[in-house]
């Protein structure tokens, strides 16, 4: 279960971090979101810098719970 999970973080992140610079087609943009706490940037750099931050911030988190697994 922990290795399916990290797995997703890792999906999930990188899909992040390329929807921060590629537009997100229809339905794939609402799964996408942004932290509220990027509404003090500027409007065009909410969403990127926002899902540039989740992706990262997600990869982080696979990184660490895989090296938490038990080898």
């Amino acid at each position: 279960m922990p290795l399916g999970f990290t797995i997703f973080c890792v999906v999930y992140g990188a899909l992040a971090l390329l929807f921060a610079f590629v537009p997100a087609p229809g339905l794939l943009n609402s799964l996408f979101r942004v932290p509220r706490i990027f509404i003090f940037l500027p409007d065009r750099w909410i969403v990127p810098v926002g899902r540039a931050f989740m992706g990262v911030a997600f990869l982080g988190f696979a990184g660490w719970m895989y090296l938490k697994l038990p080898h």
